[in-house]
């Protein structure tokens, strides 16, 4: 089993409080890409995930609900959230707190068809939405299809939504306009209840590139950083916007090598990125952290450590970290390990910020 192996630096934003596997006594599955929200008034965490049973990559995945009312130390019982007969369902950009007691999740499908080549391997893609009100106790059915591109839709930004001055919410967004063809990432602006969502102003985009995994962050001075996972280079880069995610400035490169991007505003207004590390010579779920809105960054170690010969390919890649500040003050985090002979592992980090 891949036990946690956080390696965070000791001058670092982030100190380890305590990790754990979730659901370590479970039957051996992959269990993988899971997103978490707190709810303000009774501290509840919902967490999401998708899991196969059994070890084996399939597309037989559905979508979990837990919950923790204890600050993540002990969880309910997973239940089935979201679950397609042949597809392998997930949160297509995760759990979005509207309100304190309203929370929607992206339901997603896609088939994994490895024979397609590539990074993304992938087809058949589709996302809606659905809605709680009650602590994830019920949800609504299903919203229509949401397509903000012309092929591929997701609202990747694992820090969605984001409240504007008026009102209204800001999304991460990304898409592509054919089956891995053509990745662009961007904003896009919906109504205050998260039902209508407006044409993306598109961040990052240029022939024979690809950008992806987006997320967006409001810094101490009002303005908005995104960083975004560019494909063939692995380098992310970023971007910023004064105008309430109306105009953006033109990217800039990171120093690291990132997917699967989450940004975390610490309390002193600095701000982490943790990320699935993309150089070979240090695999795992990295962090990065900014004192000055993303001028520069400085390495913080890693939430996960992996192994130097971990199963990096298609379909069997680590990551999806998030984090979601605790109601003691400390911080939790959810990632999930490369495969092992056990299947795939979620990780639960407490943590306390240093700054």
């Amino acid at each position: 089993m891949a036990a946690p192996s956080p390696k965070l630096h000791p001058d670092g934003p982030l100190e380890l409080v305590a990790a754990q596997t979730l659901f370590a006594d479970a039957p051996p599955g992959r269990r993988s890409a899971a997103s978490v929200v707190r709810l303000e008034s009774s501290g509840r965490l919902l967490l999401c995930y998708s899991h196969v049973a059994g070890v084996a990559l399939r597309n037989q995945a559905a979508l979990m609900l837990t919950s923790s009312d204890d600050d993540g130390l002990t969880w309910a019982e997973p239940l089935a959230l979201y679950a397609v007969p042949g597809w392998f369902s997930l949160a297509m950009g995760g759990l979005a707190r509207i309100a304190d007691d309203d929370v929607k999740v992206f339901l997603g499908r896609i088939r994994i068809d490895l024979s397609l080549g590539g990074t993304e391997p992938m087809t058949g893609w589709y996302v809606a939405s659905a809605t709680t009100r009650d602590g994830g106790d019920s949800w609504s059915e299903p919203s229509p299809e949401i397509r903000l591109f012309p092929e591929w839709t997701e609202l990747y930004g694992a820090s969605n939504p984001h409240p504007l001055a008026d009102g209204r919410l800001l999304w991460a967004v990304m898409g592509t306009m054919g089956r891995d063809v053509a990745w662009h990432a961007g904003v896009s602006i919906s109504d205050p209840a998260g039902e209508r969502f407006g044409p993306p102003t598109i961040i990052a985009r240029a022939d024979g590139r690809d950008y992806s995994d987006i997320d967006v962050v409001r810094l101490d001075d009002g303005r908005f950083l995104a960083v975004i996972r560019e494909h063939q280079t692995r380098q992310s880069v970023s971007s910023h916007s004064n105008d309430e995610g109306r105009t953006w400035s033109p990217i800039q490169p990171t120093p690291f090598l990132a997917s699967n991007v989450k940004l975390f505003r610490l309390r002193s207004g600095a701000v982490v990125c943790a990320y699935r590390d993309e150089d070979p010579t240090r695999r795992g779920v990295s962090l990065s952290v900014t004192r000055d809105g993303g001028a520069s960054w400085a390495f913080a170690g890693q939430l996960y450590a992996a192994a130097a010969d971990a199963l990096h390919e298609p379909g069997s890649v680590c990551g999806y970290p998030d984090l979601v500040r605790l109601g003691s003050g400390e911080i939790g985090a959810v990632l999930h390990a490369y495969p092992s002979s056990d299947g795939t592992q979620l990780h639960w980090l407490r943590l306390r910020d240093r700054t």
